[in-house]
Parts: structure tokens; C-alpha cells; sequence
């Protein structure tokens, strides 16, 4: 196709932006860029557009600019923030476009969530504000929690969810001018909306003379609250296909009731027992790499479709999806210069797209929006799981580095507070108490300033503690934070982390301040409940882990369960199998490990703090609080059993012992497997070493590891058991030191034979030709002989007895085709006339047959999906935990 000139103005500043401009050059268009700043777009480095800097705002300027271009086909904006101006310019010269008016509507969610109402379709209670009087004001009639949102921003810039008016007010401050740093515009209009619970899911509409066609819906996947930034989507949405028409219909509903009669529609609701709501109507292309994800499952690029749609090129709707796709995210977790960010794999057959959003030596900020994303990876699939497991091992393999910001802090130490004079003998120092190192302690330093936030939090809601004292020591607790607590590293702890830890924040607080930190709590509730926290996330690490190990073993269970492979007993071929069904064997093995995981994940409930030296206190303090605010779900019911108990420990020892010992099973049978002898298996040279002698060895070595770390772990759980075993009921160091420090090495042992135990399931290979050989001479195939024959009436122990008699002088031919036709020839039609016969014959009972092997594996999908979603609800609840202590932190000091 060959036209004119495309102008467009503005952009988006990353994704469809620049592809829309590269696509419309490829469609034989003269691509034009009218912006009045154009450092805001990067690519414009590597783009052959035309850029004409312009006062972008003023659409005269713009009807200035497209009047000059030869034979002007088109006039287009992908920005949220300049679409309407795009329309209006391109109806004043009489190109195709949008009704400026509609798009204005939409552009003003004030005045779209309006119009929608009075058509009767389904939105959240929504109010309008200016001011924080205005605010308070509506939130007196609202029902929290609620979402405050700029009147027109994109790309969840100033979203927020709010709990109280205080975050709320905050929220609205914030929003008044988070879109000057994007497009120089302040937003003086703020809504507040009622939070409506439920999944959110995206409808992606082009409307070509009035008529919305929906090309797809979209799945989303949202960050941690309260910001409201989306981490990856999955298309089609997994719901029924009568679901996804009704819903296209209803989004198609919406963008007409909006007066919408041309071009691209991003539409956002939630669905709710009572029916879908509408979020927003965005009468744009949808931005996070959709358009890439929709075009590559359809077959038909969407982008193409709007060029061509804008540039009155004809229009015709795209045919059925023929893959499904998934998109996925990587976000910053924390301001500073990014040192370092690359993937540390090549992409596979099902990722389309992936990409890095952000260069090294940038300076990053994290926003709480789109801007806070530094990778994506896009994949399509037939199956909509594959194309989901794709993406996030792309984007799971992110190697990412950012450095801080230089610490500036006073590092004046002084000496250790609580200590009564006690000064330990050097000797005894350097045996008990090395120096902290931050890459060994600074976990249990980050566990131990979140305590501190929750605790001094309810300190003050209780009275018990001045707020402006909780505020101070709050503030240098979250320096200490942003730190990551280098200003300890090197220091001498004779009296533990914790004591050395007081003492640098009563250096920085003063003395008196830092005080009233340990009011109603000691070192012994304190320590219970930093164990607690340290297991709850070593479980949910190794949970983690697990997951991308099962997703591996399913994937490749999949791929091999067609294939024949001898199934052993005492190492001795015993019937017809697949590699499938083993790995089918392993997973279920393996999921049952998880589900104990997450059984004592919700076990770890009761949080220890209040608990004191194992007697309480006379202070009236809210335990509950405390408990809420760190994630637990109640406060431990007796003082004692919070202090002196370590059962949970034994059973999350217990259970890594257990997946270390099935992982070693597994590491033992693939190591038989690749020796010349069976050579069912083949190891890749990049997961296998050399030998220093012999040249022509290959050794599968990290099967060893695997099978070694088992004794790692096997060695934890008996030193936390013997050092708990005679200990006192109560605070003790045998049961709080050496019954708890042996958890970091099991779980970084068992984490390494999980890792490893992925890897090689993900990349051996199968020596089809070698395991299906081990299966010609029929022998394996005998026991399915006589069954059929006792079907047909003889006893079996009689069968079993002629055709193990049969088999015994058959085994002695040296040849296997003499021993496969010497078994035909006795056993006559009840032998199998093939190896894949009588594998399919194994139908029953979980045996490997090709239909119960497909069952197994869907069983096994559903398993592994609703494990993910009950690990997502946990990790979720914990999420909403932090949310709510790190808000209620901010608020203490804001106020003072």
C-alpha cells in the first residue's frame, strides 16, 4: 500500500507509540511526529520519522502543520493526552476521525462515568472534588475503601486505594499534580470512587462506522495495592466463551451509550456477582504491549488495522483468535541508579516480543504507575497456559541491579542500650558474636524494623507512646530501611542483632527517644516473632520455586507422554510407559509437598508479639493490632506456648526435608538413566561437566548436587530437633538459636535442588530410539498378556505361572526380534502387537496409557492452577498487611 503523509501527534512514550509509526512507514506512509518536546521520546534516536516540534495543545498550530504536508492521508494520536486534539484537527480538514465530542466525554471521566449512568450502564459510585474540604466531605457519604483518580490521567498515574481519610487526603494532594512531570498538565479535578471488588478484565473494541467490533478480552493482573499498576494480562480471559461474548457485548454497549462511532476503544470493568461494572472507557488503543499481544493471536496486526482504518483505507474485522497470549512485567522495587538490567535467557519459540523499557545508568523513581516497569515479554501459544508459562520465565529470568542512593547518614555509634553494663570476653566475642555482615544478617535487620513499625504504631494508637515520638523513631526506622542498614555492617554485636540495632537508632534519635521502643515487649517475643516471619517467607520462597519446577515437569510431561519409555521395578524393565507419566508421577508427588507448604503457611496465624519474656505485661496493649499489621491473623492465646514453642519450624524443616528427599529420588533415577547402559536420557553440556582426566566423559554432576543438598536439609531438621529436644518450655537459646538457625541453610539448599531439579527437567532430552528399543522383545509386555488371558476365564495365578514359564526360556535368546516372534508365536493376539499397545492397554489405575496419562495431565493442570491461586491469596493477604502498616507509618509522620 503506498499513500501520503501520517501525522501524528504525540505518542505514547514507549510500546504502541513507536510501533504505530514504524507500521505506518512499512504500510508506505510518510510518517510525521508533531511534539513540543521531543526528549520525551527515546526512540525518536533510532526512528526515521519526520519530527516537527510544535505547540501541540493548539490545534491551529496542528491545521497549520498537516495543511503544509503532501497529500495528508491521515491525522492520529496514541496519547491519551492529545487524542482529542487529534480528532478535532483531523475533522476540521476533513480526514476520518472520532466525534471530538465523544472523545472529550471519555477524556473527562467526571463527565463519562456521568453520561454512562444516565444510560443506565453499571459504574462505580463516583464523586468530583477539588479541595480537601470537598474531600472530607464525600468521604463522610462514602463507604471505604475508595480509589482516588485524576479527571483525566492514563496509565494508573495518581491512582490509589485509600482505607481512611487520611490516606485519602494524601492521595488527593498527590493526584492534584502527578501528570505536570508527564505532560506538564495539573489535574485541579479529582474523583473518588467506591473500590468494587472483583477480577478486572479489558475489552479491546474498533468501532468502524458506528458499529464496535470487540477483537478480544483481556485478563489483567495488577500489582501489589495501593497502587493500581498493571504487571501482565492474559488473552483470551479464562472464561467460558458464552461469558466473553456477553461481556464483548457489554463493553461494545458501553463505548456507543459514549457516542464513540470511530476508531480504537481500551474499555475497563470489573465483573461482580450482580454483573460487570465499567472502570473507564479510553477511546485509544490500549497501551502494555495488548495491541503486540492481540495481533500475534489473532494473525492480523491490530495496528495495521487502525493505520489503514484512520487512512480511509477500508476496514474489515479480523477473524476468529487462533492463539491464546499472555504478557508479563517486570517492575523496580526501589529508586536509585540501575546498574545493571538484561535477560538472562533467549527467548523461546512461544515469546514473541520482549523487551527492556529502561537503560542501564538511568536514574529510576518509583511512581506507583506504568513508568515503575523496566521489562515485558509477550508469548502466544496454542494453549493458553504455554503462552502464560512463556512469558513469566522471560520475564522471571530479569537480572536487575539498583543501586541506592548514597547513604548520607550520621554514623555516629554509640554504645548498646539494655545491656546493664554486661561487656562479653573477646574470646567469648569472636566464637559467638562476629561482626554483622548485612549479606548474612540484613533479612533478620528488615524483619526486625518491620516489627518495629507495627509495634510503634500501636504504641501510639494506645496512647502508650507519644506520637511525635513514634513519628521520629518511625522516620529514622524507614532510613534505616532505604539504607538496607549498611551503617551497621561491620559492627561488633555481642549482645545480638537487635541490641546493636537499638544502639545506632538511639545514636540517631537520641537516647531518650529510642527508649521507648522495647515498652511492652522483650528480646523473647521479639525473637518468636522474627522466626515466624523468616519462615513464613523461606515457605513461600520455596513454595515459589516448587511452582516453576511443577510447571516445568508439566510442560514437558506433555510433550513426552506420546513417547515410550520402559516403566522399572528394582531397576528391572517391568511394563511399557512413557516419560510422561513418570513426570506426572513426580509432580503429584511434588504438589503434595506444596499443599503441606501452604497448610503451615496458614498455620503460622498466631503472631508472638505481647507475648513479653513469656509472661505478657501489665501495659494495655493491643495485641491484635500488632498481629493485623504484620499479617498474622490473631495474637497468640498464652504467653508462654508464643516464646517457647518451635513446632512450626520443625514442620517446615520437616516438609523441606521431605521435597529434598523425593527430589533426590528423582536426581538418582535421571543419573542411571544417562550411563551407556540405559541411555534413556540425554543432559546438556551447559548443565553437565568434564572430567580433569578422562576426555571422553560427560558427568551430569548437578544430579549430585541435587541428591547432596538432600543431606543439607536432612542434617537441619535433625540439629533444630536435637537442640529443641530437653530444652526448657519456655524462652531458651537452645530452642530460639540453634533450633531456628538451621532454617536459612536448608532453605538455600533445598531452593539450589529445586532450582537445579528445573532446570534439568526443563532441558534433558529423551533418546526416543534407545527407550523404545528396551521394549521390542515384548517381554515388558507379558503381564498385559496375562490379564487378557485371565479375562477370558483362566485363574491368573495359572496364567501367571505358564507366562512366566514362556518368558524364562523366551529371555534366553540372545536376539530380540527372536524373542519378540517366539512370544507372538506362543501367546498368539493376547500379546500386544506393538510396545504403544500395550502401553495404551495400561488405561487403568493411573497406568501410563495414553488416555489415562491425558486425564492425569489435566488433573495435574487444574492442581497446579489453583495451588498458584491459593499461594496468590496468602501472599496477597500479606501484601495488603504491609500496604496498610507502611500507610499508617506515613500518616504518624505526616502529622508530625
Amino acid at each position: 500500500m503506498t499513500g501520503g503523509s501520517f501525522l501524528f501527534v504525540e505518542s505514547n512514550t514507549t510500546g504502541t507509540g513507536e510501533l504505530l509509526i514504524k507500521r505506518a512507514k512499512a504500510l508506505g506512509f510518510e510518517p510525521y511526529l508533531a511534539t513540543r518536546n521531543r526528549a520525551r521520546y527515546p526512540f525518536l534516536e533510532k526512528s526515521d520519522v519526520q519530527v516537527i516540534e510544535a505547540e501541540t495543545r493548539d490545534p491551529k498550530e496542528i491545521i497549520e502543520i498537516g495543511t503544509k504536508l503532501t497529500e495528508l492521508a491521515a491525522i492520529f494520536s496514541s496519547s491519551d493526552y492529545f487524542v482529542e486534539s487529534a480528532s478535532k484537527v483531523a475533522r476540521a480538514i476533513g480526514l476520518p476521525s472520532a466525534n471530538p465530542e465523544a472523545i472529550a466525554r471519555c477524556r473527562n471521566k467526571w463527565k463519562q462515568v456521568t453520561e454512562l449512568e444516565r444510560k443506565s450502564v453499571s459504574v462505580p459510585e463516583t464523586r468530583l472534588v477539588t479541595s480537601v474540604k470537598e474531600v472530607k466531605k464525600a468521604l463522610a457519604k462514602s463507604v471505604f475503601p475508595v480509589v482516588i483518580k485524576p479527571v483525566s490521567g492514563s496509565g494508573s498515574s495518581g491512582v490509589r486505594l485509600c482505607e481512611d481519610t487520611a490516606a485519602a487526603v494524601q492521595a488527593f494532594e498527590d493526584a492534584k499534580e502527578v501528570l505536570l512531570d508527564q505532560v506538564d498538565l495539573g489535574s485541579p479535578e479529582i474523583l473518588i470512587q467506591q473500590y468494587i471488588e472483583g477480577q478486572e478484565y479489558s475489552a479491546e473494541i474498533v468501532v468502524c462506522d458506528g458499529t464496535p467490533y470487540c477483537l478480544g478480552i483481556v485478563a489483567k493482573h495488577k500489582g501489589p495495592p495501593p497502587c493500581f499498576v498493571e504487571i501482565g494480562h492474559d488473552l483470551p480471559a479464562p472464561l467460558p466463551e458464552p461469558s466473553l461474548e456477553e461481556l464483548g457485548s457489554f463493553s461494545a454497549g458501553a463505548v456507543s451509550a459514549l457516542g464513540l462511532d470511530f476508531g480504537p476503544a481500551h474499555v475497563e470493568f470489573v465483573t461482580t456477582e450482580s454483573g460487570p461494572v465499567i472502570i473507564e472507557v479510553n477511546p485509544r488503543l490500549a497501551g502494555g504491549m495488548i495491541p503486540v499481544m492481540l495481533s500475534q493471536s489473532l494473525g492480523t496486526s491490530v495496528l495495521d488495522l487502525v493505520i489503514r482504518l484512520y487512512a480511509d483505507a477500508g476496514f474489515a474485522p479480523p477473524g476468529p483468535r487462533k492463539k491464546a497470549g499472555a504478557i508479563r512485567f517486570r517492575l523496580a522495587d526501589k529508586s536509585g541508579k540501575l546498574k545493571r538490567l538484561s535477560f538472562s535467557r533467549s527467548k523461546e519459540p512461544a515469546v514473541v516480543e520482549a523487551g527492556l523499557l529502561k537503560s542501564e545508568g538511568e536514574e529510576i523513581r518509583i511512581k506507583g504507575d506504568f513508568r515503575d516497569r523496566v521489562a515485558y515479554a509477550v508469548a502466544v501459544a496454542d494453549e493458553p497456559e504455554t503462552a502464560t508459562a512463556a512469558a513469566e520465565r522471560m520475564i522471571d529470568s530479569i537480572a536487575i541491579e539498583i543501586e541506592a542512593a548514597p547513604d548520607e547518614s550520621d554514623n555516629t555509634r554509640g554504645g548498646e542500650p539494655g545491656d546493664g553494663g554486661w561487656t562479653l570476653h573477646p574470646e567469648a566475642m569472636k566464637l559467638l558474636a562476629p561482626p554483622i555482615e548485612i549479606s548474612r544478617d540484613g533479612r533478620l535487620l528488615q524483619f526486625q524494623a518491620t516489627v518495629d513499625e507495627a509495634h510503634l504504631v500501636m504504641l501510639a494508637d494506645q496512647g502508650l507512646v507519644s506520637r511525635a515520638v513514634a513519628a521520629d523513631l518511625l522516620t529514622h526506622i524507614l532510613d534505616f530501611q532505604g539504607e538496607e542498614f549498611q551503617s551497621l555492617d561491620g559492627r561488633d554485636a555481642p549482645r545480638g542483632l537487635y541490641l546493636a540495632y537499638e544502639a545506632e537508632l538511639a545514636a540517631r534519635a537520641g537516647a531518650e527517644r529510642a527508649g521507648w521502643l522495647h515498652l511492652a515487649r522483650s528480646r523473647n517475643d521479639l525473637n518468636a516473632t522474627i522466626s515466624l516471619l523468616s519462615l513464613r517467607e523461606a515457605v513461600c520462597s520455596v513454595s515459589l520455586e516448587i511452582g516453576v519446577a511443577e510447571d516445568a515437569l508439566l510442560q514437558r510431561a506433555e510433550e513426552a507422554s506420546s513417547l515410550l519409555a520402559p516403566l522399572y521395578s528394582q531397576y528391572q524393565i517391568a511394563l511399557p510407559g512413557s516419560p510422561g507419566h513418570y513426570l506426572l508421577g513426580v509432580f503429584f508427588a511434588l504438589g503434595r509437598e506444596r499443599e503441606r507448604l501452604h497448610r503451615l503457611l496458614k498455620d503460622i496465624r498466631a503472631c508472638p508479639m505481647g507475648a513479653g519474656a513469656g509472661g505478657g505485661t501489665s501495659m494495655p496493649i493491643d495485641c491484635s493490632q500488632t498481629a493485623s499489621l504484620l499479617g498474622f491473623e490473631l495474637p497468640s492465646f498464652n504467653s508462654l506456648d508464643a516464646v517457647a514453642s518451635r513446632d512450626l519450624y520443625l514442620d517446615g524443616l520437616s516438609i523441606f526435608t521431605s521435597v529434598s528427599i523425593l527430589l533426590s529420588r528423582v536426581a538418582q533415577d535421571l543419573q542411571v538413566w544417562t550411563t551407556r547402559e540405559f541411555a534413556l536420557i540425554e543432559v546438556p553440556r551447559n548443565l553437565a561437566g568434564g572430567s580433569s582426566m578422562l576426555p571422553q566423559k560427560k558427568n551430569p554432576y548437578l544430579l549430585e548436587h541435587i541428591k547432596g543438598s538432600a543431606s543439607t536439609v536432612m542434617g537441619a531438621y535433625v540439629s533444630a530437633a536435637t537442640a529443641s529436644c530437653k530444652s526448657p518450655f519456655s524462652n531458651s537459646i537452645e530452642s530460639s538459636n540453634y533450633g531456628c538457625s538451621p532454617l536459612r541453610l536448608a532453605e538455600e539448599a533445598l531452593m539450589r535442588a529445586v532450582t537445579l531439579t528445573s532446570l534439568i527437567v526443563k532441558f534433558i532430552s529423551f533418546n526416543a530410539t534407545s527407550m523404545r528399543k528396551n521394549l521390542e522383545d515384548g517381554l515388558a509386555m507379558t503381564t498385559v498378556a496375562a490379564e487378557r488371558m485371565a479375562s477370558r476365564g483362566t485363574p491368573f495365578r495359572e496364567v501367571h505361572t505358564q507366562i512366566g514359564a514362556i518368558a524364562a526360556r523366551v529371555s534366553q535368546e540372545s536376539c530380540a526380534a527372536k524373542r519378540r516372534n517366539q512370544l507372538a508365536s506362543e501367546l498368539g493376539d493376547v500379546l500386544p502387537a506393538s510396545p504403544e499397545e500395550g502401553r495404551d492397554a495400561l488405561r487403568f489405575g493411573g497406568g501410563p496409557g495414553q488416555t489415562s496419562t491425558d486425564a492425569q495431565l489435566s488433573i495435574a493442570k487444574t492442581q497446579f492452577r489453583e495451588t498458584e491461586r491459593k499461594l496468590a491469596e496468602i501472599r496477597e493477604r500479606w501484601a495488603w498487611a504491609e500496604m496498610h502498616r507502611k500507610r499508617r507509618v506515613k500518616e504518624l509522620i505526616n502529622a508530625h
